[in-house]
């Protein structure tokens, strides 16, 4: 077949997620199926020290061509599928979630209405996760990330915090990360307030005050 052989140029794209739609494991070659787009694709062109490529299997790639302007894929990538969440990160999700449920117990409201609160605004926010991750590997629109911090901040963060290692997503975007963090902070000071009945807030606006009335 004419092209096999020959070199792919890289095109200036990112790199994007495929599926393998047709694959000759004899002969090393095959195509993908890129948003309806059909790719070829070469056994030489996927990353070292990976397992053989099958239909079906998704693949992260980067746009190119061949010699004669065909659509190849280069740099291919088997992703990693059925990856779960580790238990540390669940320890450590059960541990953040302490402070917060506990302060439910000191609200003038019933028992239940916090913890379905966060609930409810997790599941959107591991939803929105979800949603941009895949319109990320599609190269679509993104969700902004101002919303999804915002439902981090209405009590969407333990939703956040287990979508971002499921889907393997924001988490190693360093100014997305210190916005996440200091949301999770935020609401673990204000259950500590709650709980001591916001007397760390009042000795701190007393501070503050204090402060601002020395000449």
């Amino acid at each position: 077949m004419n092209g096999i052989s020959q070199t792919a140029k890289v095109s200036d794209s990112k790199a994007v997620i495929g599926r393998i739609a047709e694959w000759n494991d004899a002969k090393g070659y095959g195509w993908l199926d890129a948003g309806g787009k059909r790719v070829f694709v070469h056994i030489k062109d996927f990353e070292r020290g990976q397992r053989r490529p099958v239909v079906g299997a998704e693949v992260s790639f980067t746009p190119g061509t061949d010699e004669q302007g065909r659509s190849r894929a280069t740099a291919l990538r088997l992703t990693k599928q059925g990856e779960g969440i580790a238990i540390g990160a669940w320890l450590i999700w059960a541990v953040l979630l302490v402070l917060p449920l506990s302060a439910g117990l000191f609200l003038p409201v019933p028992e239940w209405v916090l913890p379905t609160v966060m609930a409810l605004v997790s599941l959107a926010a591991w939803f929105a996760y979800r949603s941009d991750k895949r319109r990320a590997q599609a190269g679509e629109w993104r969700i902004p990330e101002a919303n999804l911090h915002l439902l981090e901040l209405l009590g969407g963060w333990p939703g956040a915090f287990l979508a971002q290692r499921k889907f393997r997503h924001k988490t190693r975007k360093l100014s997305f990360q210190v916005v996440f963090v200091g949301i999770v902070l935020v609401h673990q000071l204000a259950a500590v307030d709650v709980i001591f009945g916001h007397l760390p807030s009042r000795l701190l606006l007393a501070k503050v005050g204090k402060v601002l009335r020395e000449p």
